[in-house]
């Protein structure tokens, strides 16, 4: 017999006047005009979501990465130097960062995003971030450095979050990983753009190049900021882009996800559930695992290079190249992963392999073979791939708003680990940080093939179940409930 569900159908919060709670109410019926969403219909909110939704999004996450990257370019245009920065102060100064991130990351992604529109949070920080990133400018000693570093992590907490629950709330599970890679490949442009922009600001004789790099990409974030508070709609409900009907059939296309639109209403009871969940744990440790080289590697690629006898303009060129591989392996993954069914963690795992590769010929190839090393360098940045991949679990596997946005807090405290694993004693070979990137992709290769087969077994042990308890399907996406409590949920892996 099936469990009566008295959850409301209607928590979700609608800022269109157009779409009241009655229209969803119908749309959570499975009835839109007293019909089902035609093909047709399907295929034309797909197109319309896609030409307007990932241009923007991708754009706002160009920015953000190229401003936190910004630091890295500006390490080798004399930073360093005019900022007296010494021993681990530099590497300090990239930690920070993430140590924002971490203190936001509740108040961010777990409190103004489950209770405010999505679109005008990002959008607000976007514009907060970009003037603290041009206040870099005026720093004159590492403690500045380090306290604007600081709140620029605080600021840029919603975006990646806020840009999957975005994704989630649109696209159906079988769309994610290619849209969760769309709006990621801001990121690979960023690493082409801003080498190139860097590169043409390193040529500067009569104003500090890194005081310039600083100040051109916060004011470009504050423009960017501006566009993405008009044009980014919060949720399918008050899209502007689509009519009033179209609204009311964007919300029912995603109804077989069974993750939830956007809810207003912060539920603790979700986040002990995400705490008590093996699905969120062996996600989230081997996203931490994989997430620790990252900020090593992001922050002192541009060192090494430099230190295999490059000049600091051809670094800045050279260092370009990773953003090339990365763009490869983001498509590979995501398009990879879009048409072969359950292969998600697959792909997550050759990727960590991959980089395994590049990080033993960085660290074991004679210095003399230095282009060897350089493409050591570039195949150490797969693993990056497994970004939008994890944002595509996270918003494809958790059902329930604030259990989502509980599991993205493993991101922040591998960040805060990697620079520190690069000791300066070691530059610019660095064995002891190379070593440790090996390490812990190892451990994340074991534990993307580990949750996978827990993920295959929880599938099979709610199969046998079968329909001895159910939870009515009507409206489930309006109801937030969680994955636990969706017997007929089944995993994506």
């Amino acid at each position: 017999m099936a469990i009566k569900d008295t959850s409301e159908t209607n928590d979700i919060k609608l800022e269109d006047r157009e779409l009241d709670k009655t229209d969803l109410a119908s749309v959570a019926n499975g009835a839109i005009l007293g019909r089902d969403l035609t093909p047709e219909e399907d295929r034309r909110i797909l197109r319309k979501a896609d030409l307007h939704l990932l241009p923007i999004m991708a754009f706002a996450y160009l920015f953000q990465f190229l401003d936190k990257t910004a630091l890295s370019y500006t390490a080798i245009l004399g930073l360093r130097e005019d900022l007296h920065l010494k021993g681990e102060e530099y590497g300090w100064a990239s930690a920070i960062y993430y140590f924002g991130y971490l203190v936001a990351t509740y108040p961010i992604a777990g409190v103004l995003l489950v209770r405010y529109p999505i679109a005008k949070v990002i959008a607000i920080t976007m514009f907060i971030w970009g003037a603290i990133l041009m206040f870099t400018a005026l720093c004159h000693n590492a403690k500045g450095l380090l306290a604007t570093r600081f709140f620029l992590g605080i600021a840029e907490t919603a975006i990646a979050p806020g840009l999957s629950m975005i994704v989630a709330m649109w696209y159906k599970r079988s769309e994610q990983p290619l849209r969760q890679g769309a709006w990621f490949l801001g990121n690979t442009s960023a690493g082409i753009l801003g080498g190139l922009v860097s590169y043409g600001f390193g040529e500067i004789n009569t104003f500090s190049p890194w005081k310039a790099i600083f100040i051109c990409f916060g004011a470009l974030t504050i423009a960017v900021s501006i566009m993405v508070l008009f044009f980014l709609p919060d949720t399918p409900a008050n899209a502007r882009f689509l009519t009033k009907d179209e609204r009311a059939q964007a919300v029912a296309r995603v109804e077989a996800n069974m993750t939830g639109i956007k809810n207003d209403k912060w539920k603790r009871e979700q986040v002990i559930e995400a705490l008590c969940d093996p699905n969120a744990w062996l996600l989230s440790v081997a996203y931490l695992a994989t997430i620790i080289p990252n900020n090593g590697l992001l922050t002192f690629n541009t060192i090494v290079i430099q230190g295999l006898g490059f000049s600091v303009l051809k670094t800045l060129l050279i260092n370009i190249l990773p953003s090339v591989f990365q763009l490869v392996f983001v498509l590979i993954s995501v398009i990879g992963s879009t048409y072969l069914p359950n292969t998600r963690l697959l792909f997550m795992t050759f990727n960590v392999i991959v980089s395994i590769v590049g990080a033993v010929m960085v660290r074991e190839v004679d210095p003399a073979h230095k282009w060897t090393r350089v493409m050591g360098c570039a195949l150490a940045v797969a693993f990056t791939a497994n970004f939008p991949m994890t944002m595509a679990m996270v918003s494809s596997n958790f059902a329930g708003f604030t259990k989502k946005t509980t599991v993205f807090i493993a991101y922040c405290a591998g960040n805060i680990i990697g620079p520190h694993l690069f000791f300066p004693s070691e530059a610019p070979g660095y064995k002891s940080g190379f070593l440790s990137v090996m390490i812990c992709l190892a451990i994340s290769a074991v534990l993307c093939m580990a949750l996978r087969f827990y993920l295959i077994w929880e599938n099979k042990k709610r199969d046998d179940a079968g329909d001895a308890i159910e939870v009515p399907l009507e409206g489930i996406n309006l109801s937030d409930k969680t994955d636990r409590k969706i017997p007929q949920f089944r995993y994506i892996y």
